[in-house]
């Protein structure tokens, strides 16, 4: 099960790298916003696989752990779902608009992916690290989804 969401991160994670080395080469733009509108649509299919995988393990009655892992997992995919739009949108701005708002667009993924490591990094030692792991996690991503809607709202999203 973990493989299989891990698995599923991977490809999101090489897709996203893709989309950035398809930005930086000499296409049009026409041909950039296409690209980026097809990563969205495979950043979306990552994102129902995500959740097909949370559900899978709502349904295996597993750990706490093993539940938020997936569960955050699922909203960490959602997240890259929503930046790779903002991207597809960033394309059509202006350069001056384009400069301050990649600023705001790789503040989330830095802390999407942030989000990402400690969830990969925790290791269970105990209940009180766990309840402060618990903590912690949904804060973050209580913070990303706020930053989220924020930007969204900011930008007429």
């Amino acid at each position: 099960m973990r493989k299989t969401v891990l698995v599923s991160l991977g490809i999101l994670v090489a897709s996203l790298l893709v989309v950035e080395v398809t930005f930086i080469s000499c296409k049009s733009n026409n041909e950039k916003i296409e690209d980026a509108q097809e990563e969205v649509v495979d950043a979306k299919q990552d994102e129902l696989q995500a959740e097909e995988n949370l559900n899978e393990v709502k349904n295996d009655s597993t750990s706490e752990y093993v539940q938020l892992k997936a569960e955050t997992k699922a909203v960490i995919a959602k997240n890259e779902t929503r930046i790779a739009e903002f991207k597809v949108k960033l394309k059509q701005e202006t350069a001056e608009n384009k400069k301050k708002w990649q600023v705001q667009i790789d503040k989330l993924e830095a802390k999407n992916n942030q989000l990402k490591e400690d969830l990969d990094a925790f290791a269970d030692s105990g209940k009180e690290k766990w309840q402060n792991f618990k903590s912690r996690v949904q804060k973050n991503v209580d913070d990303i989804n706020k930053d989220i809607d924020d930007y969204k709202k900011e930008h007429n999203y």
